[in-house]
């Protein structure tokens, strides 16, 4: 079962905007379809004309006002929530040819930092290289194109605030207000995984986007939360190790018992610290069975090892020992 909810908001405030006629749905069967219209404008709160600018389908942008849902596996995911944006169109520009930028975090809503990687992005100057093209009269999110045309590389990672996950790049998205009536978006669920959530697609369009000289653009750059996998930090230590640290260990190829115990311990210790639980895996139980395998001279080195990571071992727990007597615990 998943809950599918849609909402009309103002850009760039993120305010939701009453007039729009919101959808909740509760999807229980496979192959259900939700269709819907975004009106072309809307009154805000203060009887101000809101124009149209795109979706945010919970998955991605488009500037398409007919968006269809197809949802296949609604046990999937929990709460799918979509939201179509409403702006007030520009005036009194003076007929500057110039493009303006903006960021969405998709899932979230609008986010202040500019999507434009300068370096990475081609501008043509004024004559002699004054006024420049960006920022546009000071503001990182204009790209004058009086002087030629812009070629702008949309940043790979963008972040809204310390403390927020780093975004990836999705998909330019070039704005018309009013939307584009022309036909409708498809977005589904079908790469949807349990428990993963409802996430961004993040391969949608070229980081690249150019607009011609004297032409005059509203771009929106689409940024979604990157898929994670899980990661072994037993498998990624022993990579570490093998790509900077070799000349540690005595054994020079695959790391040996002993290394193992090491890496092992570690990767425990950082299982605790971030609350999880240990592997099934008991590297001692693995070293016996490695020694009763090894050569003589190979098991002599195993012993020497290990009874060195035990001293180390013994050492550290010493001091942990000793820092926990002199924590005072909180009252």
């Amino acid at each position: 079962m998943g809950h599918f909810t849609t909402k009309g908001k103002l850009f760039r405030e993120g305010a939701d905007l009453s007039a729009f006629g919101s959808l909740d749905v509760t999807v229980t069967a496979a192959g259900t379809t939700v269709e819907q219209t975004a009106p072309p404008s809307l009154p805000d709160a203060d009887g101000v004309s809101r124009s149209f600018l795109y979706w945010d389908t919970g998955r991605r942008i488009t500037g398409k006002r007919k968006v269809r849902w197809t949802f296949n596996h609604p046990t999937n995911w929990s709460e799918w929530p979509a939201a179509a944006f409403y702006g007030i169109p520009p005036t009194g520009t003076g007929g500057m040819a110039r493009v303006v930028v903006d960021a969405h975090w998709v899932g979230t809503g609008p986010i202040n930092p500019t999507p434009i990687d300068g370096p990475g992005s081609t501008f043509v100057n004024g004559p002699g290289g004054t006024p420049i093209a960006w920022p546009g009269d000071g503001d990182d999110h204009i790209v004058r194109t009086q002087w030629g045309a812009a070629t702008i590389h949309a940043k790979d990672h963008l972040q809204r605030n310390m403390g927020d996950p780093l975004l990836d790049f999705s998909s330019w998205q070039q704005l018309v207000y009013g939307g584009d009536a022309a036909g409708y978006f498809e977005e589904n669920d079908d790469d949807i995984t349990p428990g993963g959530g409802v996430t961004g697609i993040a391969n949608s369009t070229s980081p690249f986007f150019t607009v011609a000289q004297n032409s005059s653009s509203f771009l929106l750059a689409g940024y979604v939360v990157p898929v994670k996998s899980g990661i072994d930090i037993f498998k990624k230590l022993i990579e570490v190790i093998r790509a900077y640290d070799l000349g540690k260990f005595i054994d020079k190829g695959d790391p040996s018992p002993e290394d193992i115990i090491r890496l092992k311990l570690i990767s425990e210790s950082l299982d605790v610290v971030r609350g999880g639980t240990v592997t099934d895996f008991d590297a001692f139980e693995g070293l016996l069975g490695a020694a009763r395998k090894m050569k003589q001279t190979d098991l002599k080195r195993t012993i020497a090892g290990t009874k060195a990571t035990l001293l180390r071992g013994q050492a550290v727990l010493k001091t942990l020992e000793a820092l926990a007597k002199k924590t005072k615990p909180r009252k």
